[in-house]
């Protein structure tokens, strides 16, 4: 179904946007709903991939929820909906434009006492421009670190992609990860970033990184989705897709994640463009997920693992993620998943859910995930959802990021000792 009136237009004006102007998110909300039925669940999947309402979450099973965002004037409207379908409610954050407003000061005063000669404060959030500078820095005075521009977005900025190794002639196995290739999801470039940080200051002293260094190429591409991330800091703060111009619609972009060839169009994206998960025109019709596609092949045969890095939800997900059926190798891939996740909240106590994302998240088509185990033979092909479970939802204050960055980092090095 599609929803007309006071939804629909809200929506599509923010996902207009080529103006300079700030979206104000101030009183808009987000709502939880929990599904008791396997009807109500096909209800959301599908008002989702037909509707322009902003759902941040979808639940896959009855013992999961929905998370949508929706403005004050659409609020009513939304709620009438659900009630109409015998759906339940409440509000999660009451108001996003406080929380953003909140985040911002908190990155500010970090900025001013930040104190140390790197180039940027890998414990803050970043800039595109700021996090391209540190990768620069960090390739002209680490000798383990080259750079490479990959390709282009559809702005023309730079996809950089960052190697960690000791030796790039011995041809080692390779674990990549690419980070932020949904714009809003700000935690994950600033985990990748840390992770970098930490592996390259490590080397040498700590002796598991050593080793792992030793043993591994090291390869991120830490902001995948560029202008939709530069946009997130200069023009709407929950921007999620590229910033594609679709022809014949008044509304921007595609996501990225339902541009990949596996299941292409299907269950979990949309063809609309005033859509969140438009898939766009057709499969890898974006510069981004071109430049992730070759990435991934020119490495054909050496990928032991390739980590799509996501947030919200606190999930590990294997393929496949356009069915509910499991892969050939799910019970390695369980093993693998089993042993980041356990040494993961061993750290803080953060919990995490992990299996197939068809079965523990939602089917969602297109994605880098079962295009790197599918198409390019990468058993070890996961989605990782970062902190939190909704309580800041996208906008994780910066306090987070460490926290975040350290678990997420002793889960990786436990999976990648299990694999």
């Amino acid at each position: 179904m599609r929803i007309h009136g006071p939804v629909f237009c809200i929506c599509a004006l923010l996902a207009l946007s080529t103006t300079a102007v700030k979206v104000d998110y101030t009183s808009h909300m987000v709502i939880r709903v929990s599904p008791k039925t396997e009807e109500q669940i096909k209800f959301l999947s599908d008002w989702e991939s037909t509707s322009s309402i902003d759902f941040w979450s979808r639940a896959a099973t009855t013992k999961t929820f929905t998370d949508i965002h929706v403005s004050p004037e659409s609020y009513k409207h939304v709620a009438q909906i659900l009630l109409d379908k015998k759906l339940n409610h409440k509000i999660l954050i009451s108001n996003l434009g406080e929380l953003e407003r909140q985040e911002q000061q908190e990155i500010a005063l970090r900025r001013a006492l930040y104190n140390d000669d790197k180039a940027i404060d890998v414990e803050n959030y970043h800039t595109y421009e700021e996090v391209m500078a540190y990768l620069a820095e960090l390739a002209s005075t680490n000798p383990l670190v080259t750079t490479m521009v990959a390709g282009s977005s559809i702005e023309g900025r730079d996809i950089v992609q960052a190697t960690i190794s000791s030796d790039l002639s011995a041809n080692k196995p390779i674990a990549w990860f690419d980070c932020n290739i949904h714009a809003r999801e700000w935690i994950t470039a600033a985990t990748c970033v840390w992770i970098i940080d930490t592996i390259t200051t490590g080397y040498g002293s700590d002796p598991e990184i050593t080793a792992l260094v030793d043993q591994y190429d090291w390869k991120f591409v830490p902001i995948a989705n560029p202008d939709g991330y530069a946009f997130s800091w200069t023009n709407d703060r929950l921007w999620r897709k590229n910033r594609a111009v679709n022809p014949g619609s008044v509304c921007v972009g595609v996501d990225l994640n339902r541009n990949f060839p596996v299941g292409f169009g299907g269950t979990g994206s949309s063809n609309g463009p005033c859509s969140e998960t438009f898939h766009g025109a057709a499969e890898f019709s974006e510069p981004e997920s071109i430049t992730l596609k070759n990435l991934i092949a020119a490495d054909a045969g050496r990928v032991k693992t390739a980590i799509s890095m996501h947030s919200y939800s606190q999930l590990w997900l294997s393929s496949y993620s356009y069915s509910s059926a499991l892969p050939a190798e799910y019970p390695e891939m369980l093993r693998a998943m089993r042993a980041g996740v356990d040494a993961l909240t061993a750290t803080y106590g953060t919990v995490y859910d992990y299996g197939s994302t068809g079965t523990v998240l939602y089917i969602a088509s297109g994605t880098t995930t079962d295009h790197y185990y599918k198409n390019e033979g990468v058993v070890h092909s996961y989605t990782i959802e970062l902190r939190d479970t909704g309580l800041y939802g996208f906008e994780l204050p910066p306090r987070l990021i460490v926290p975040t960055a350290i678990e997420t980092w002793n889960g990786i090095k436990a999976f990648i000792n299990a694999i």
